[in-house]
């Protein structure tokens, strides 16, 4: 596993049938997935970023500075809140006019909808919340345009005890780590490094988790814990438990290579929108968590994805540093909340 590490003043805040059933994992962790340590001389992070962004789309990074104490409250309220009874749960299921994606999510889904990939249904549960259903961004997200369905307040279920506040607190840390890696990801593009800021001062961002329970029947052909798909927003920071199974589409081999589950880190990822922005000078890759192998089914798996997604009228179209004297911009202009209508339609309705 190959590690960027550096001592620098850096902040520390016809594809698929492949995509479906080939299943040799070929690169070994750590290879097509890079760690890079955020502590790095800026531009070394910045440099190490790019090539792992052109070739992958998935890097794995420490010195992050998430306090790690929070990251465990976060991991525990939330695996404390899906282990809550069935009958519980069902209540704090949105309604279905609720375009936000909030609250509890217990209907098997098909993320691979969206991707024209025929998969069965994944295996998982979810619950989600966003910025615009707290008052004071839905006030703002209000007078800027965005739909009201956007708008409708987030689903705090009553137990456990100190979830919204968790929830708030680390929704508060992922913004702040989002900050710095889009800093690093501009100087990455040859771009000043406040780039991206003003595309993102009152992003919509979802907060999500994902509770895989234990496998119990015998998995259907093409059943995935989540199926194949890719994220859609500008970047995707990952919590993950220790118990693996996040696959990652190696386009060198049209195998899959395993993302290192990690103690203390993130897994980070672009979405489809940094590569419309890039001009695909970067890659937003298909990843899958797989069932695990029999021996493993019994074990439950956690992961907490923040989505990390431009202002809803932010115009995303080809970066200047991204087209050469020859190119031309691969896609037209769209606003970040227009294309987000487009994938969830596409996804869950």
């Amino acid at each position: 596993m190959r590690e960027i590490t550096g001592h620098g003043s850096g902040s520390t805040v016809g594809i698929v049938s492949s995509l479906q059933r080939v299943d040799l994992v070929t690169s070994p962790p750590g290879e097509y997935i890079p760690v890079i340590d955020l502590t790095g001389p800026r531009h070394e992070v910045a440099r190490a970023i790019d090539a792992a962004c052109r070739e992958s789309g998935f890097l794995v990074v420490t010195g992050h500075g998430v306090d790690a104490d929070l990251i465990q409250r976060m991991h525990d309220v939330t695996l404390a809140l899906f282990l809550q009874p069935a009958e519980w749960k069902q209540q704090w299921q949105p309604p279905a006019d609720a375009a936000g994606l909030r609250g509890m999510h217990l209907v098997p889904s098909y993320v691979s909808a969206g991707e024209d990939i025929p998969t069965a249904p994944d295996l998982c549960e979810l619950f989600t919340m966003c910025r615009l259903g707290e008052p004071e961004a839905a006030r703002r997200a209000e007078q800027a345009g965005v739909p009201p369905a956007w708008r409708t307040p987030n689903i705090w279920p009553d137990r456990p005890a100190g979830l919204r506040e968790t929830w708030l607190a680390y929704y508060a840390a992922m913004e702040v780590l989002a900050s710095e890696l889009l800093h690093l990801f501009a100087l990455g593009l040859g771009l000043p490094e406040d780039h991206f800021d003003r595309f993102v001062d009152e992003h919509i961002t979802n907060l999500t988790a994902n509770y895989y329970p234990p496998v119990a029947a015998e998995p259907l052909p093409d059943q995935f814990r989540k199926g194949p798909h890719s994220d859609w927003g500008s970047l995707t920071i990952l919590y993950q438990d220790g118990v693996g199974g996040l696959e990652v589409f190696d386009r060198r081999s049209g195998g899959w290579a395993e993302v290192p589950a990690l103690p203390g880190t993130f897994v980070v990822n672009i979405g489809d929108l940094m590569a419309r922005w890039t001009n695909d000078r970067w890659q937003s890759t298909k990843h899958r968590v797989r069932i695990p192998p029999p021996e493993r089914r019994g074990l439950q798996r956690v992961s907490i994805p923040f989505f990390h997604h431009p202002n809803w009228d932010a115009v995303i179209e080809c970066l200047p540093s991204c087209l050469g004297p020859d190119d031309e911009p691969r896609y037209g202009p769209v606003t970040a909340g227009d294309y987000l209508l487009q994938r969830v339609e596409a996804t869950y309705r």
